[in-house]
């Protein structure tokens, strides 16, 4: 009898050790069940609202004027990075600035240079707006130290600003504005994020390296696309609803600067199945947007130049960031011989 007792408990215990522990294969399928159950969004926007909220913050947009660039160019405490194609860079930039691509700069910043070592690191591009895209990203992962030069290499010389800003500003649409406002959506479903990550910093890493490597020329919209075909997009005005009602694009609804984008206030406005284009005074401080809506899933887009590339003569006739002459400075830069290696490359991947 305490034979068969013994040989009872042994099988007893061998079939909870089969269905309840197994050869460890639940306990990884179980596992890999609650990683699928993770809603990346809520975990990443979670995240990002309580350290720092950035895009909701003061520090947007983190810009800064090519002439103190231009006053501190032999600091070694100021780092310049330029983001226009090889060719470009070559013709002509800024003394002492790196040429990176843009979809390279987070494995620079953890691999090439200290960024603590540097007060500021400033992001060049053509016009402002790629910088300042990427510039946005970067201060979402953490680097708070990192600034785009307002309106980009435009700024600094007007070889670079005559195809370039100096082609841009138009007032071509100036009486196709609307005054009337535009509602909202009602709140509604949030983007799907799939990188298979758990952790909110390693999601985060993860979409931030996905924005950077999309060219920043696929994030643009022109005023016209928007005029003609506004119907296929959810236009966003990104200024105060007091020069909204002065003025704006057909079908454009007013989101506040630094206060909409949250999910306790119209985050969840947004649309998940068309383009949001987000338009402001130059395009930069949409930049700005549009990087953090597209970390989080959005299909974001910015109008490019914006409101300069349609409403020109009202912005400079209110004061509203008209760019004109008073902004392009005639500051030197270095040329340097561009080899054949490179002579071949394609136009601009960034604005």
């Amino acid at each position: 009898m305490k034979k068969y007792s013994v040989m009872f408990l042994t099988v007893v215990l061998s079939a909870f050790m089969f269905f309840g522990c197994g050869n460890g294969n639940e306990g990884k399928d179980n596992n890999a069940d609650s990683v699928a159950k993770v809603n990346e969004f809520e975990v990443l926007i979670k995240y990002l609202e309580e350290n720092g909220n950035f895009i909701n913050s003061d520090a947007v947009p983190a810009m800064i004027g090519a002439d103190v660039v231009y006053e501190n160019v032999d600091n070694a405490k100021f780092k310049v990075l330029d983001l226009r194609g090889q060719v470009d860079f070559l013709t002509g930039h800024i003394n002492h600035a790196t040429n990176v691509k843009t979809e390279d700069l987070l494995t620079y910043f953890e691999n090439d240079i200290v960024p603590s070592d540097y007060e500021k690191i400033i992001l060049v591009c053509y016009s402002g707006q790629t910088a300042s895209y990427a510039t946005s990203i970067l201060r979402i992962v953490g680097y708070d130290n990192v600034y785009a030069m307002k309106y980009g290499m435009s700024s600094w010389n007007k070889k670079f600003a005559e195809n370039m800003w100096s082609a841009k500003v138009t007032s071509d649409y100036v009486d196709q504005l609307e005054t009337a406002g535009n509602a909202k959506n009602q709140k509604g479903d949030h983007p799907t994020i799939e990188t298979g990550k758990t952790d909110p910093k390693e999601i985060l890493m993860e979409r931030a390296q996905i924005a950077l490597s999309a060219p920043y020329k696929t994030k643009l919209v022109k005023a016209e696309d928007l005029f003609v075909n506004g119907s296929q997009y959810y236009i966003m005005n990104y200024w105060a609803a007091e020069k909204y009602d002065m003025g704006h694009i057909p079908g454009a609804i007013q989101y506040t600067p630094k206060k909409s984008f949250i999910t306790t206030a119209d985050l969840y406005t947004l649309p998940i199945d068309k383009p949001v284009v987000t338009y402001c005074y130059t395009g930069q401080t949409a930049a700005f947007v549009t990087a953090y809506l597209t970390i989080l899933g959005y299909d974001a887009k910015s109008l490019g130049f914006g409101a300069n590339s349609f409403m020109h003569s009202i912005l400079k006739a209110n004061e509203w960031h008209a760019f004109g002459a008073g902004a392009i400075h005639d500051y030197d830069f270095i040329e340097e011989e561009v080899g054949d290696d490179v002579a071949n490359e394609g136009g601009p991947s960034c604005g």
